[in-house]
This record gives C-alpha cells, sequence and structure tokens, in this order.
C-alpha cells in the first residue's frame, strides 16, 4: 500500500509531531513546577523523557538504518505513537496530582492502557502484512 519513501515520510512526521509533543511536555512541566508552590513531582519534571526515548530515539534509528531495518507502517506507527501519548499525559496526571497532595486510583490507568498499546504497536510491527499496490488494484 506504500512505497518505503512514503513510510519514511510518515516516519519523518510522527518525529517532527513527537519532537513537537516533548517541547511541549517540557515547557508544560516547567511552568506547572515554577507556580506549584516549590512542590515538585517526578513524574511531571521527567514527563518529556517519555516521548524522547520511546519515540524520537527509536525513530531516529529506524530512519537512520532503513536500509537495514524493517520499517514500520501507518498502523503500528499510529498505535505507538497512541501508546506514548497515554503514557505521558498519564505521567503529567500523576505529577499535577501530586503536587496537589493527593491521590487518584485513575493513575494506575494509564500505564496499564499505555502498556496494552505498545503491545498492540508491537504485536501489529511483527504481524501485521501490509497490502501491497497490487493487491489493492485487484480487489477494486
Amino acid at each position: 500500500m506504500y512505497t518505503s519513501d512514503e513510510k519514511i515520510k510518515r516516519l519523518k512526521d510522527s518525529l517532527f509531531g513527537q519532537i513537537l509533543f516533548t517541547i511541549f511536555c517540557t515547557i508544560f512541566g516547567l511552568i506547572y513546577e515554577k507556580f506549584s508552590h516549590e512542590v515538585y513531582s517526578f513524574y511531571m519534571i521527567y514527563a518529556f523523557a517519555i516521548p524522547l526515548v520511546l519515540a524520537i530515539l527509536p525513530y531516529i534509528v529506524i530512519i537512520r538504518r532503513s536500509d537495514r531495518m524493517r520499517i514500520p507502517g501507518e498502523i503500528t506507527i499510529s498505535i505507538w505513537n497512541m501508546a506514548v501519548a497515554t503514557l505521558t499525559v498519564g505521567s503529567l496526571f500523576k505529577g499535577v496530582i501530586e503536587i496537589y497532595g493527593t491521590t487518584n486510583k485513575l493513575t494506575a490507568v494509564y500505564p496499564i492502557a499505555g502498556g496494552v498499546l505498545a503491545v498492540a504497536a508491537v504485536f501489529t510491527y511483527f504481524f501485521h502484512k501490509e497490502r501491497t499496490e497490487e493487491e489493492t488494484s485487484q480487489t477494486a
């Protein structure tokens, strides 16, 4: 369905989005910590590290080694981005809750949902067979 060049372009677009998301998380954390009356949360401070480590670095490696590695398809990239976003938002939420000085049972949902999405992305990477141009034209 997609050529290698189109997959690389999709991956680069996703990389750019993850860079913006990481910058947003960094700025959000800095501003929130500034107005938190010297109450800090490591979940808030290091929330930017989740998209940095789980999305930006792997995408850079895949783009640089695209001649030797299998390039993930659109479904895999989308599910992986959802996993990274879920884990990051969960970290920010946990940070807000800690700074506020309370607890909430819903903070346990984010790592579980993010983990399920990550496993689904890995599953689609290894087991999802994308349709080729010929298969698509034959079914039309």
